[in-house]
């Protein structure tokens, strides 16, 4: 557990020339984001797809909106850990951006909760009403 030590004290978050991250980890950092990149991707495409369903399409396109963005902030903050610049590879960094993410996600999803569902019975109102009408 004397691994998981730094965790927890300030100057491994706040110092402005921290030391490089451990192989394993900047390994496992890149692929992660990566992967979320791919996966930000994805989830355009498939926004771009469902434009005949504009709730779904409105909620992929937020989804992908966050995976792309947060994706790409942190290729470009690994790119500056990789090269150990000082004071944009601060660790404090990684926490900000991670806490962003999990606030603008969990912002998404609470929308999703209350909209979604409206949407969904407008459009099946709308087009049940638009079903008789003259073309």
């Amino acid at each position: 557990m004397s691994y998981l030590k730094p965790l927890i004290t300030l100057s491994y978050w706040f110092t402005v020339t921290p030391p490089p991250f451990l192989a394993p980890v900047f390994l496992v950092l890149g692929i992660a984001l990566a992967v979320l990149l791919i996966a930000g991707i994805v989830i355009k495409w498939f926004a771009y797809k469902k434009r005949g369903n504009p709730p779904l399409h409105r909620v992929f396109s937020r989804l992908g909106r966050v995976c792309l963005t947060i994706s790409l902030l942190g290729l470009l903050l690994y790119f500056f850990s990789y090269e150990q610049t000082m004071l944009v590879s601060a660790r404090f960094w990684w926490l900000l951006l991670f806490a962003a993410a999990i606030v603008w996600t969990v912002f998404i999803i609470l929308d999703i909760l209350k909209r979604y569902p409206v949407e969904k019975q407008a459009l099946a109102e709308k087009q049940a009403r638009e079903k008789y009408l003259p073309k």
